[in-house]
């Protein structure tokens, strides 16, 4: 029986506009991997009698800024299990990630202990791969169109489905590409009907950002100080729900609705272009999308650390009202069974609308940007007074 979500939410009116060698386990998504971490880490610090920690990095493939969301991720989880997260801490639990696409695309996260004088802990170390579809596109900010594996046109079984939806996705993965229409709006190719747009905001007036590319990414220019807006293009015959993210943060996790929070998800009607003003607060007001230096992003208020290139993020899921299921959610997530800140408030002007929101990927659009480099000139206290 097919599982999908209903929740009142804002439509981005977008009407408008741990021994030596350790086995591998298999969670579906991030969230089951880290909840695996966290159970290891637990046993470990009661077996040895030590009574906190604290998160360093991990790191990934150059590409990605998804190491933030990783460390953000396993520090609330640590917390939520009454582990004691302290920066003083003399254990360090920090590790990597990486891509795997055989025998079928995947996030391989290995996370280690180390201790005050930076040895590794052999009698702790854990890898957990994450085969979840959205969760390897988003940690991967993979650009792709996965709809072609999900229509009529194919006529296969659902096995059949998911194995070329995963060749497509491995393919994306192994060899990043997107298409652009004109020079600044991104899609995971030609004849995908799911875009995204960046325009850089001065006063009323929205001026487009052109698109380079850079080893198969899509790259923005963005300088310190610079407000943005976000367009949502959806040229396909269903309405879609999208994951907005900046830098792992996603636009709602400043709302002052729970459910908005929950959920992450902007509605965008078929044949329709949405605007995304900024960090959603409510459906009148939101904080502007802020090029900033990095102490001062979004992402430093989440107490996140922040890399050197930042994602922009949009992940398309079907969307639909009573019992009209697009034909394209059929899969399901699972096999088997510079930084961004908080810009002066904006007015934005939101419909709220319900919607039943599907598990399929249907195409994800990430672009990338640099981050400007932190102040190094900070003032000493002789000049500070």
């Amino acid at each position: 029986m097919r599982r999908t979500r209903t929740i009142t939410i804002a439509a981005a009116c977008l009407l408008l506009t741990l021994t030596a060698v350790p086995n591998t386990a298999s969670a579906r998504n991030l969230d089951d991997a880290l909840d695996g971490i966290v159970e290891r880490v637990q046993k470990y610090m009661v077996d040895h009698g030590d009574t906190s920690v604290t998160i360093g990095n991990f790191n990934g493939p150059p590409s990605s800024s998804a190491g933030i969301r990783i460390k953000a991720a396993l520090t609330e989880r640590l917390k939520a299990a009454d582990v004691n997260v302290n920066k003083l801490a003399r254990l360090e639990i920090r590790g990597t990630f990486a891509s795997e696409t055989e025998p079928t695309p995947i996030v391989l996260v290995r996370a280690e202990m180390v201790d005050q004088t930076g040895a590794t802990l052999g009698d702790f170390r854990e890898r957990v791969s994450v085969d979840s579809v959205e969760d390897v596109v988003n940690l991967l900010g993979t650009t792709t169109d996965l709809t072609a594996a999900g229509t009529s046109e194919s006529n296969g079984s659902q096995r059949e489905t998911i194995a070329q939806r995963d060749e497509q996705l491995a393919e994306d993965i192994n060899q990043p590409s997107f298409s652009l229409t004109g020079t600044t709006a991104v899609s995971a190719t030609d004849a995908s009907p799911y875009r995204v747009e960046i325009f850089l905001r001065d006063a009323d007036t929205l001026t487009p950002i052109p698109v380079e590319d850079f080893s198969g990414f899509a790259l923005v220019s963005l300088n310190k100080g610079q407000e943005y807006v976000v367009k949502l293009h959806n040229a396909s015959d269903i309405d879609v729900g999208v994951k907005l993210t900046i830098d792992g943060v996603n636009t709602f996790d400043f709302s002052e609705n729970a459910g908005f929070r929950d959920l992450g998800m902007w509605m965008v009607p078929a044949g329709q272009v949405g605007t995304v003003d900024g960090w959603h607060i409510n459906n009148n007001e939101s904080l502007a999308f802020l090029v900033t230096d990095v102490p001062d992003s979004a992402t430093a208020k989440l107490q996140r650390e922040t890399t050197a290139i930042g994602t922009i993020s949009a992940s398309f899921f079907p969307a639909w009202t009573g019992d009209d299921v697009p034909e394209v959610e059929i899969i399901g997530k699972a096999r088997g069974d510079i930084g961004t800140g908080l810009g002066s408030k904006i007015g934005s002007v939101y419909e709220t609308v319900q919607r039943h929101f599907g598990a399929t990927l249907l195409a994800a659009v990430s672009i990338r940007y640099e981050k400007p480099d932190p102040p190094v000139d900070l003032p000493t206290e002789s000049t500070a007074n």
